[in-house]
């Protein structure tokens, strides 16, 4: 290395979510475990007791809202929904008995869409059985077509229909595949699939943005965002379990090397194809601002809330408007993105300016010292615009991403030039605000800081 260290806090990289089926199947397995037991769950107050889908509606959320998944509620939603459709067969064929109660059934698209979703959730519960698994799946797209038939061009159907054919892909396909597996009869071009999986997240996107305000499905899409993130995450990462484990604890530290796929390999398209993650960001970056026009619409000041990084920090007045913390989530997921992004430039910057073992070196990977960090710059720049946004009152860590952010800019800079300073300076504020919040927490972080 040069004479000076280079300032570093270890890669400002996207944290790898959990793999979707082993997180799925673990709660799975921790719910289906253990004693039969009675279904009750509270419902807001809010709620009208005579209202049945109103309930089925609150009774989704909960349990979607749950920290476990619990397949005893599951089946209670699906035997609602069976029930619900009983009472509406009924009523269409002229029952007496039916038609003699006050109720009027009608099925809204959100019906369909829960019911479908919720034949989903219990295929988790059943990931070792691939018949059922894939009998469920069929019965949700099924449900979902019938959903269409009385509701077409639903958004809240198109969404559901998204998720599942994503969902379809790693609890179905993947899960039965081999880094030797090649396309064929039960091993379809999953890349067709996910085609399809986007192309009803666009109709649904194009549909919401032409709606009135009162109508919001920011939440229902970044779902389907955040499972497409984890599907790609988990094809990028297929394989590599095996090649870990064949590794012998010698070679801990050392890089395992990814796994080639061959052409024929129902996953090599989507792998082998930068499209995929394109499309996640260009789609996130517009519900980013379809969330934004929302606020803006409702005549919430989104400028005054894109004050001051450390000014932010101590403000203590938020507005918990769900549309704000959706918009947060959204700006942390494409503030990471863009961090991620900008590790190789940067550490390709980093190694020709301070490594001797690159001193002969012109460039790496086809990026000099100045082109490589020109991208990193602009790549950093454009995630510090969002994980200020991202910043959560409630949640240090998204300070501290900020001036971990800043840090990695003022190492872009010529050494102790004023750029630098004024970036660390930034950064040790943000560090000593959330060190001071969380008892220490940051302590490691901010000496490395402040010993450079």
């Amino acid at each position: 290395m040069g004479s000076k260290r280079h300032l570093g806090l270890g890669k400002a990289s996207k944290a790898k979510k959990q793999k979707q089926q082993d997180t799925k199947e673990k709660e799975a397995g921790d719910s289906s475990n253990g004693e039969s037991k009675q279904l009750t769950v509270e419902l807001s107050e809010e709620v009208d007791p005579d209202d049945e889908l109103a309930q089925l509606k609150a009774l989704w959320k909960t349990a979607q809202s749950s920290e476990e998944k619990d397949q005893l509620i599951y089946n209670g939603i699906i035997h609602e929904c069976d029930r619900l459709l009983r009472e509406h067969a009924a009523q269409e064929n002229g029952d007496k008995e039916q038609e003699s109660s006050n109720k009027k059934i009608t099925l809204p698209d959100f019906f369909h869409s829960i019911y479908a979703l919720a034949l989903v959730e219990l295929a988790v519960f059943e990931s070792e059985d691939k018949q059922k698994v894939s009998d469920l799946f069929d019965a949700a797209l099924e449900r979902i077509e019938l959903g269409f038939e009385k509701h077409d061009g639903s958004i809240d159907l198109l969404l559901a229909q998204s998720k599942i054919l994503l969902d379809q892909i790693s609890l179905q396909f993947i899960k039965n595949l081999e880094v030797s597996s090649e396309v064929g009869e039960s091993s379809p071009d999953l890349s067709m699939n996910l085609d399809k999986a986007l192309n009803s997240y666009e109709k649904a996107e194009e549909k919401a943005q032409k709606i009135q305000k009162d109508a919001f499905y920011g939440s229902k899409m970044l779902e389907v965002l955040d499972t497409l993130d984890s599907l790609l995450q988990i094809i990028d990462d297929f394989g590599e379990e095996k090649v870990e484990a064949d590794e012998s604890d010698d070679e801990e530290d050392e890089d395992v090397p990814k796994v080639e796929l061959s052409k024929k390999h129902p996953l090599f398209n989507i792998r082998n194809n930068e499209k995929y993650d394109s499309w996640w960001r260009d789609h996130t970056i517009t519900l980013f601002d379809y969330i934004e026009k929302q606020l803006t619409d409702e005549g919430v000041d989104l400028i005054s809330l894109s004050t001051d990084t450390h000014t932010l920090l101590r403000e203590k007045k938020a507005d918990e408007n769900e549309k704000l913390a959706l918009r947060r989530e959204v700006s942390k997921s494409l503030g990471q993105s863009y961090l991620q992004e900008a590790e190789t430039p940067s550490n390709i910057f980093t190694a020709l300016t301070y490594d001797d073992e690159y001193a002969d070196y012109k460039e790496l990977d086809g990026l000099t010292k100045e082109s490589s960090r020109d991208i990193s710059i602009d790549l950093l720049t454009t995630a510090l615009k969002y994980l200020k946004i991202a910043q959560d009152k409630d949640e240090p860590d998204s300070w501290v991403a900020v001036a971990e952010c800043l840090i990695s800019l003022g190492n872009l800079h010529e050494l102790d030039s004023k750029e630098q300073e004024d970036h660390y300076t930034q950064a040790e504020k943000i560090l000593e605000t959330a060190n001071n919040v969380t008892n220490g927490k940051y302590d490691s972080i901010l000496e490395n800081l402040q010993a450079n």
